[in-house]
């Protein structure tokens, strides 16, 4: 049996393999312990559902399968203005391998850089970056979907 000591932590993460948005992460999470316990004695601490962003190759899975109209309505249906307060974008920045700075790693994955004279790691100054106007588009309805409880 595998059981988390007070020294490991272990976390799962779940996003749906589909257009369609994930469920309720607490009933996720209940289910998914009972069955990991049951099926392979598997105990742990949190579950964190995410849903998936309309950038890379699932944008092309979406257009490909003409998911992508019923998937952004799906996403803009399921805003959330609460889990606007907890994005990553307000709380961490992204860099690349090179140095240059992005709000988050979705972003960084679009090369849609920071809105700031600082764009690049070596030009950090937090005066320069406080207050800035995060770069925002599509995907970004996918951080702010869903997730009631935060």
């Amino acid at each position: 049996m595998l059981v988390p000591n007070s020294d490991l932590k272990l976390d799962l993460v779940y996003n749906p393999s589909g257009a369609f948005l994930p469920g309720d992460q607490m009933a996720m999470e209940k289910d998914f312990k009972k069955a990991l316990m049951e099926d392979f004695g598997i105990q742990f601490h949190n579950l964190f559902a995410i849903t998936n962003l309309p950038i890379a190759r699932f944008l092309d899975y979406l257009i490909a399968s003409e998911n992508y109209e019923d998937y952004m309505y799906s996403l803009v249906k399921a805003y959330n203005p609460t889990a606007v307060k907890n994005v990553m974008c307000t709380n961490t920045l992204s860099v690349s391998w090179d140095g240059y700075l992005f709000d988050c790693d979705f972003n960084q994955m679009l090369e849609l850089p920071v809105n700031s004279k600082a764009k690049h790691i070596s030009e950090y100054k937090t005066e320069l970056l406080e207050g800035r106007n995060i770069v925002i588009s599509q995907h970004c309805y996918g951080c702010t979907a869903g997730a009631t409880q935060l």
